[in-house]
């Protein structure tokens, strides 16, 4: 009971906190910002909802349409009625000229139609005051900055836990998913940069106990689905709980496979029911003050998410299902459409390769089964996302198939583990 109360106080907390730093920065009078938010709303003008970046790949597609909304919500969040405007959160999309239109029109006064009550919206909390002073072209780069600082911080922690390896095998499962191209929209970050600082924070407190990493992972639920548009959520407690069991499977104190799966299940459902738990929270608590039902809308998106619709190919829900995975895995592989078999098969067949051929010539006698299958066990969970939630992993999968980072990392550290170093020398 005693641990459980420590949960609840955690997310109420951190829930508390994070809406607290929302309300503080819907108190900036629009005014303040109009000149600047005016200027990043024109600098959509030229520019098509999803555009493709001078790579052609669709892991290069700038997503205009989310941060045209993400702005118009920011804009909504009005000083006039800050505590109630934080909770009910709407925009202007423009309607047949869309939301970049949708965007300008609203800064100019043209009053909100639609409500996306169903996000928190929470990187409002830092793009708003930084409105004051620069455009969004500024803020993209300054949020990408802040994330290439967190990465590099866990690289450090990992090199001083003599995880040098690991941070390098970090960095080249990045690489794998583009990380670079983040910084081509607002709503590509927020889940990245709550990942690395759950990163950091993990591998400070993961000496403390199991516990403590449960704690965490309360946390971690509650950022995420405060700061996130619904792109890589996953990564946000995937990769820190990777991060641990690594550290601890290099220093001999991974423990008992028993111990190590119930770690696993319990951080998992932590974060599962804070991140569930966060949205609860928007739509009872935008209900109560607006007097409208909030929770019917936000329901009936999350049921389409789960159920499927037709997407624009008109192609059957049962076929996103099947297309979901591979669309996810093309991408990765530099696709130039939404499925490209031949990047699925080739980059697969030339992964296999590489990987397999490091295990042949350099596997270990000595098998390390323990931390091999919780890896396992990590790096396949992103891909039942992929199917579970595959209507939206299958539309939007020029940005979910970033969560793919936790499984090139998951295999890269199962071949390290397996493998004898000294046969480098060699």
């Amino acid at each position: 009971m005693k641990k459980i109360l420590g949960y609840v106080g955690a997310f109420v907390g951190t829930l508390t906190i994070l809406w607290l730093l929302l309300f503080l920065s819907a108190l900036i009078p629009n005014n303040s910002i109009k000149d600047n938010m005016l200027k990043s709303s024109i600098s959509y003008s030229d520019k098509q909802p999803y555009q493709f970046s001078k790579s052609g790949s669709m892991n290069g597609i700038e997503d205009n349409y989310a941060d045209s909304i993400l702005l118009g919500v920011l804009w909504n969040i009005d000083s006039k009625d800050a505590f109630v405007s934080s909770l009910d959160t709407k925009y202007y999309d423009g309607e047949d000229r869309g939301e970049n239109y949708g965007l300008y029109s609203s800064i100019n006064g043209h009053e909100a139609n639609q409500d996306y009550t169903r996000y928190w919206h929470g990187s409002v909390t830092f793009i708003r005051p930084l409105m004051l002073f620069t455009t969004v072209e500024t803020i993209e780069w300054i949020s990408f900055g802040v994330f290439v600082l967190m990465l590099l911080i866990v690289c450090v922690i990992l090199c001083k836990k003599k995880c040098g390896v690991a941070a390098v095998l970090l960095l080249i499962s990045m690489a794998l998913v583009q990380i670079w191209n983040i910084r081509l929209s607002l709503e590509y970050m927020s889940a990245f940069n709550v990942a690395m600082l759950m990163c950091i924070v993990f591998l400070l407190f993961e000496k403390k106990g199991d516990n403590s990493i449960t704690l965490c992972s309360v946390i971690s639920g509650v950022m995420v689905a405060f700061y996130d548009f619904l792109t890589t959520e996953t990564v946000s407690i995937l990769l820190p709980l990777m991060l641990v069991f690594i550290v601890r499977a290099k220093d001999n104190r991974l423990g008992y496979r028993k111990e190590n799966i119930l770690l696993l299940i319990k951080s998992g459902l932590a974060w599962g029911v804070s991140y569930v738990s966060c949205f609860a929270c928007k739509w009872i608590l935008a209900s109560i003050v607006t007097g409208e039902n909030k929770i019917t809308t936000a329901f009936s998106s999350a049921k389409e998410r789960f159920n499927g619709v037709e997407a624009e190919e008109n192609i059957t829900a049962f076929e996103e299902f099947l297309y979901a995975i591979p669309a996810n895995l093309s991408t990765a592989f530099g696709g130039t459409v939404r499925v490209d078999a031949g990047r699925v098969i080739g980059g697969l067949i030339l992964f296999v390769m590489i990987i397999g051929s490091i295990y042949y010539l350099f596997r270990s006698k000595k098998k390390n089964k323990e931390i091999a299958l919780i890896l396992l066990i990590i790096g396949v969970l992103p891909y039942i996302r992929f199917a579970v939630l595959n209507n939206h992993s299958y539309l939007h999968e020029f940005f979910t198939y970033r969560a793919q980072c936790v499984s090139f990392m998951a295999l890269l550290s199962m071949i390290w583990f397996n493998v004898e170093v000294r046969l480098w020398k060699k």
